[in-house]
């Protein structure tokens, strides 16, 4: 007998099979594994509920399951406390996984003074949870069964492939999801010594992969152990250690025999048959069928969104998502003298334009890492009108940035500052449909761009924005521009709109960390509608050191006119 198979033996002798009831059950965790198991299990069960609900945020579902497990202000606090835990399980089943090993396969050998490389590694090989041809011959016979090739069942050993498979998993899962999350948690001590593409592509790998997991495991494990014919409602093993015979018997039918061999039972040995359904009454079938229909339905539907994420996330950054073209000006409005006051540009073909607008409307979603983004046409600022909706081409490095502010800031918001000795700017929010101001809204922790709104100052509003002088400063604007539009208004009346539009534009437009700052920031995030939480998190200076010290970035194609 071999040293492999002395040790298997070994490990065989040491199952305890206990009657009660004139049942058998044999172990198959001991209170060591089972504690491991409860504390991962809780652990993880407590990172999906506080972490997929941030992936599907702009979800109803999402929002909601979010607001249950605290919202901003705890969910993240129960997030990390949690990696901790399971990271400490994690590494210490690591461990465990060392000891038994040694004390099981390497000791043995010692003792027996044949501990060499070639046999380490042949015991190593021999370990349960290690893939070997038995998982091969399995999963082959498997499948003959289940495509109608044999009417003869798989005959399953103790850690068969399905048993290994999502085991082995969780070896590289939480290397994965517990490497790149604590990159994301730590991103201001990380990035000191690795780029910031580090923190792109653990986003990504924590959120695809985090996704993933929670789908193996809440649908694919928890069928297999404890919704399964032969356990229905629940296997217990994982709560007393032990497993029923009729659950060995279908699952693990070599380990039922040779344990039954050891134990000196072989005349209470029952064969391997067919399957076994779910018994009861109608009521009982009807429900069951009808669950592993739902099961189905979940398998396909989840099947579908793993493929969509992946297909979005590796291909879609390539396509230029949003469809924009340079606002060429046909006729100037005023004389070419005056081109610079009123910034318009020449490109190569000599053609005079300003800016670019959208041409269509598009849902963004998910493809620039955390940013989600509405893009809408603003069909109500006057000053798009003569920029565009993505002014800003002149600086490579932040351009996109900047342009990304113009979906949910008006342009005067940074090119116009409270003149000196006079009132602060009123600001107030408009929807960028309709126009219609929205007072006071409600901004919670919802992005901007999924309220569809816009934020501007009214410069004759004072302190407090007021509906009635918003639309009295809004009509003369539309009175002039109208008139600047006609081509009876003579040029000098043109020349003094476009004065008087530009009257308040400061030459030094508000920079990144005027507004980003933890000091005080340019704009009354609180009276506008931000949370206390919000509000300190858009004003860290993080955002601005960022833009400062980083020296490439990457950013959506369509934020990018001008290359």
């Amino acid at each position: 007998m071999s040293f492999l198979e002395r040790g298997q033996k070994n490990k065989m002798k040491h199952t305890k099979i206990i009657e009660k009831d004139g049942q058998l059950y044999f172990e198959r965790l001991t209170l060591n594994e089972r504690i491991q198991h409860l504390v991962m299990f809780v652990s993880f069960t407590m990172l999906a509920i506080t972490g997929l609900p941030l992936k599907f945020h702009h979800t109803h579902i999402g929002e909601v399951l979010y607001s249950l497990v605290g919202g901003i202000t705890y969910a993240p606090l129960i997030h990390r406390i949690s990696a901790v835990v399971i990271t400490i399980v994690f590494v210490y089943h690591a461990f465990y996984v060392v000891f038994c090993t040694w004390k099981h396969y390497l000791l043995p050998l010692k003792r027996e003074g044949k501990l060499t490389l070639i046999n380490t590694l042949m015991a190593l090989a021999g370990l349960p949870m290690v893939p070997n041809l038995t998982d091969l011959k399995e999963l082959i016979a498997t499948m003959k069964y289940f495509f109608f090739l044999t009417n003869e069942r798989p005959s399953l050993v103790a850690h068969g492939l399905k048993e290994k498979f999502g085991y082995l998993a969780v070896f590289w899962g939480m290397p994965v999801i517990g490497m790149s999350g604590y990159f994301l948690w730590g991103e201001s001590f990380f990035t000191q010594y690795f780029s910031g593409n580090v923190l792109n592509f653990a986003y990504i790998a924590h959120s695809d992969e985090a996704f993933l997991a929670s789908i193996v495991i809440f649908i694919w494990h928890i069928y297999n152990v404890h919704l399964t014919p032969a356990v229905f409602p629940m296997g217990k093993a994982w709560l007393n250690g032990y497993m029923g015979e009729q659950e060995i018997i279908q699952y693990h039918y070599e380990d039922y025999l040779a344990a039954m061999q050891e134990s000196g039972l072989e005349h209470r040995i029952k064969p391997l048959t067919q399957s076994f359904v779910y018994e009861g009454g109608i009521i009982k079938k009807s429900f069951m069928k009808g669950f592993m229909v739902v099961m189905a339905l979940s398998v396909v539907v989840s099947s579908y969104y793993i493929c969509k994420v992946i297909y979005e996330s590796v291909y879609v950054f390539g396509y230029q998502i949003v469809t924009t073209e340079r606002v060429v000006v046909d006729k100037p409005l005023v004389q070419r003298d005056f081109l610079a006051e009123v910034r318009v540009e020449k490109d190569n073909s000599s053609e005079l334009h300003r800016g670019y607008r959208f041409l269509k409307e598009k849902q963004v979603k998910d493809h620039y890492h955390r940013i989600e983004m509405e893009v809408v046409p603003d069909k109500i600022s006057h000053c798009i009108q003569c920029h565009g909706d993505l002014p800003h081409a002149k600086s490579a490095d932040v351009r996109a940035f900047l342009n990304m502010h113009n979906l949910y800031f008006a342009c005067q918001t940074c090119h116009i500052r409270p003149q000196e000795g006079k009132r602060n700017l009123a600001y107030y929010w408009y929807d960028r449909t309709t126009g219609e101001v929205v007072e006071k809204p409600e901004l919670g922790n919802t992005s901007i761009d999924e309220l569809n709104l816009k934020l501007t100052p009214c410069e004759s509003c004072g302190t407090e924005p007021e509906k009635n002088k918003i639309e009295k400063e809004r009509a003369a604007v539309e009175r002039f521009m109208e008139e600047l539009q006609t081509d009876q208004t003579p040029i000098d009346k043109k020349k003094e709109i476009v004065k008087f539009f530009h009257r308040n534009v400061s030459k030094e437009p508000v920079n990144c960390s005027e507004c980003h700052n933890k000091e005080r920031s340019f704009l009354p995030l609180r009276q506008a509608g931000y949370s206390k939480d919000r509000a300190s998190n858009v004003s860290n200076d993080q955002i601005s050191k960022m833009i400062k010290e980083y020296d490439m970035f990457y950013k959506p194609e369509f934020l990018e006119p001008g290359i």
